[in-house]
Parts: structure tokens; C-alpha cells; sequence
């Protein structure tokens, strides 16, 4: 009891002296009263002694108050907290219904119960992508060229159709080089040409070539064609293939008036066409430049303009291409005019060497003193600058293995019936193959990725 408080004392005092407490004095007797009395005194005594202990404790503990107080403080601070944690987070069971917490301690998350994944084989890798195989270059060339849109460029350029110029629509009755550049409506065929050409190549590849042709009369200005195909490793190397594109008639009628040329060059230039339609789709070791010639048919004015023009040029070889839609005797036999230059008959050989590795069915005389000299040709001849031309069965000449059964040319040279239905069509669309071919070989083309 030293240690209570004031007020437990209080009530332990109390306490005890109820322990003391007596019953009620009128049912007690003397012995009773007597013992009673004691009992008082003897209780007086303690109570005596008691409050002298108390007053003694109540000094001592005067001396220690503050240190009581500091205890007292610090057990205060702790049963709070034992207060709050449970009081906080522990419902009340006390009167046996749950009481609402201040705060509540997160459920715990809930782990979903996964079934067991069956095992998979692994993707299988993304196959790399195929290479497109090239193609070689006479296959593209074949899956361009058509016979059909060959005999329409003849028609067109001979006046057989109609065509549209600029908008308007025009028939080219003659292609005469003093028609063609003196403005006349029925002789547009350097606006076709280019016209047509554009359709298949940048106009950056092209260039329209002004030439002067001083005749008794004075001077006049034509115009060649060039479409350049740069070479991609050895662009200094040149190969040329040509046609003329212009007509004439000399032993009737008017040239300026109607000179159709179907076959004298319609054939000749139809092939050039067909060629660029594959040839913009393709690329080649050697520059290859396409030339349309004029002045053809007055003396080669267009090829000797261009060889003076171009004299720096390092032309390995040009393959000319002249009238050769005649084959009356059905033999498929063409002539050669080969000349004597070494560089001519090596080209020679590699168009007879075509001819056979692609099984064309033809064959040529191979004109070498006695060729023909009024051809394009003849101009590079003059330089030193190797050429052939490609002409049908033109002259009597032959040589073994080749035309052996005499002159087999057209009935309308330089005439008016010059038209497309004297042109064998078949014959003339293989033989500009094997130019085709033969360009190909000398240019050294490239296999094509489509």
C-alpha cells in the first residue's frame, strides 16, 4: 500500500475499516459489547497507526514528486499508445458487436491462381526475304518488244493513220527533210518523233541536234535526235545504234507532197522505237545513245553533221539501221555492208553470231569492197569509226552461205508505193531483233531486276 496514491489509500482505509465494522449494538451482549469495545480501541489503534504511515509516505513521497510525476508521464504516454493501437486497429469485442475502426490495414492482394500454361513450341523465324532473280537482258527485251505496236509505228510514221500532234490530229504524208523543217501541216514527223519519245524517256536523256545543210539555194537548219543511255562502268565507251528517219521520192512524184517511206527507213526507225520502250528499263557498261538521223536522203547530211559534232566522242561502234522490209523470194536473207575497217567486221561477225545464238532464222551477204556507200554508214566510215548497215537484199552482190539467189529488193524504192502493205512485216520485226540483240552484246547490258 506504501506506493499507492492518495485516493487508493483513501479507499483502502475505508476498506479496512469496514473490516471492523460490528453488528448492530441492540442484539449484542455484554461479553458481546465488551469485545466490541476492544475491537474499537484496537481499530482506533490501527487507524492511528495507519494515518502515521500515511503521513510518513505522504513526506517521503513530496521529497520524490517530480520523479513520480516524470514516471507518471511517461506510463501515461505508453498506455495512450497501447490505447490507440488497439483501439485503432482491434474492433471492440466488449459488448460483442464490431465497432468502427478510425482506420483499417489494407486487405491483402489476392494472388490469382493461375492454371498451368502448356508449353509452346517456338515461333518459326520469318524467312528472309527471296531475291528477285535478274532477268537476262534479250528475255526483258522479248517481253517488250511486240510486232503488233511495230507495225503501228510504221503506219503512223508513212500517213497509213492518222495521229495526234500536239493536240491536233495530223497525218504524216512525207517525211522530207526540207517538208519537215520548213513548217508544212502534212510533214510533222519531228514533232511525232519527239512526241513519241517522250512518252518513254526523261527529257534530260534527250537532245534535239541543229545542223547546217548549205545546198544551191542557201542554208538550212535540221534537226537530229539523240536519246543517251550513260554507261554505268565504262561511260566514255559509246555505242551507237542509228536509223534516218526522213523519205523521199525521186523517179515519181513530189517529195514534198507525198514521200510515205513505209520501208526506206519506216522499218529502220520502228526498231529504235521498239528498242526504247525496253531499253529506258534497263542499264548498260558502255554509253548507248539511240541517233535519229536526217538529211538521210540528201547525201547523209544528219550522220556527217553528227560525226564533225561529235568528233571527241569515243564510239566503239555504231549499228545502222536502213530499209529492210523486202523479202519477195522468201529466202529471210539480208545484206551486210561491212567495209574494210577491222572495228566494221568484228561488229559483222557479232551481228552474224547473233543471229545464229538466238536462232532468228536468217542469213546475210557480207559486203566488204563492193558495200553499198549510200548509207549512214559511209560517214562514219570517213573517220575511221567502225559501222555497219543492215540492209535488206538490196544489191546483186552476195556472198556464200548468204543471198545466192540475186537481188531481191523492194519495187518502191524512192516511190510513191512505199506503203505498209509492201512491207513483210515478220521478216523485217526479226531483223531489227537481231540489231536489238546485237546492241546489246556491244553495249554490255545488264541483267534486269523488275
Amino acid at each position: 500500500m506504501s506506493n499507492l496514491p492518495p485516493k487508493q489509500v483513501s479507499a483502502s482505509i475505508s476498506h479496512d475499516h469496514a473490516l471492523f465494522t460490528l453488528p448492530h449494538q441492540s442484539h449484542l451482549s455484554i461479553n458481546q459489547k465488551q469485545a466490541k469495545t476492544q475491537a474499537d480501541s484496537k481499530a482506533a489503534g490501527i487507524i492511528e497507526s495507519h494515518k502515521e504511515k500515511t503521513m510518513k509516505n505522504t513526506n517521503a513521497k513530496s521529497t520524490n514528486l517530480p520523479l513520480i510525476l516524470l514516471i507518471a508521464s511517461l506510463a501515461a504516454v505508453i498506455l495512450g499508445g497501447v490505447y490507440l493501437v488497439f483501439n485503432l486497429h482491434t474492433p471492440n469485442q466488449n459488448n460483442g458487436s464490431a465497432s468502427l475502426a478510425v482506420e483499417t490495414a489494407p486487405p491483402e492482394p489476392t494472388v490469382p491462381v493461375l492454371a498451368p500454361v502448356e508449353p509452346t513450341a517456338p515461333p518459326e523465324p520469318t524467312p528472309a526475304p527471296t531475291a528477285v532473280p535478274a532477268v537476262d537482258p534479250v528475255d526483258f527485251v522479248n517481253s517488250i518488244i511486240d510486232p503488233n505496236q511495230y507495225r503501228t509505228w510504221i503506219s503512223q510514221l508513212s500517213g497509213e493513220e492518222s495521229v495526234l500532234i500536239n493536240g491536233q490530229e495530223s497525218k504524216i504524208d512525207t517525211r522530207y527533210s526540207y517538208a519537215m523543217f520548213s513548217g508544212q501541216n502534212n510533214a510533222k514527223a519531228h514533232e511525232y518523233m519527239l512526241q513519241t519519245i517522250r512518252q518513254f524517256i526523261p527529257e534530260e536523256q534527250i537532245t534535239v541536234e541543229p545542223y547546217t545543210y548549205v545546198d544551191g539555194m542557201g542554208a538550212n537548219t535540221w534537226y537530229n535526235i539523240i536519246v543517251t543511255f550513260p554507261g554505268q562502268t565504262h561511260p566514255e565507251q559509246q555505242v551507237l545504234f542509228t536509223a534516218h528517219y526522213d523519205s523521199c521520192v525521186v523517179f515519181e512524184g513530189n517529195p514534198l507532197e507525198y514521200a510515205p517511206g513505209a520501208n526506206d527507213n519506216g522499218t529502220g526507225v520502228a526498231t529504235l522505237l521498239e528498242a526504247l520502250r525496253a531499253f529506258n528499263q534497263m542499264k548498260f557498261g558502255k554509253t548507248l545513245k539511240l541517233v535519229f538521223f536526217t538529211g538521210e536522203e540528201n547525201f547523209q547530211q544528219g550522220s556527217k553533221a553528227y560525226v564533225e559534232q561529235h568528233a571527241g566522242d569515243q564510239i566503239v561502234g555504231v549499228i545502222n539501221m536502213d530499209m529492210f522490209g523486202t523479202d519477195k523470194d522468201g529466202d529471210r536473207c539480208l545484206e551486210l555492208y561491212v567495209g574494210g575497217l577491222t572495228g566494221s567486221q568484228e561488229l559483222a561477225n557479232l551481228f552474224l553470231n547473233t543471229i545464229q545464238k538466238h536462232q532468228l532464222n536468217l542469213k546475210a551477204d557480207y559486203l566488204i569492197s563492193n558495200a553499198y556507200d549510200l548509207a549512214d554508214q559511209k560517214s562514219f566510215w570517213e573517220k575511221e569509226i567502225a559501222a555497219i548497215t543492215v540492209m535488206e537484199n538490196f544489191l546483186p552482190d552476195y556472198s556464200p552461205g548468204g543471198c545466192e539467189t540475186g537481188m531481191d529488193r523492194t519495187d518502191h524504192w524512192h516511190l510513191p508505193g512505199d506503203k505498209l502493205e509492201a512491207v513483210n512485216l515478220e521478216y523485217a520485226f526479226d531483223i531489227g531483233r537481231a540489231g536489238i540483240y546485237t546492241v546489246l552484246e556491244l553495249a554490255e547490258a545488264q541483267p534486269v531486276t523488275r
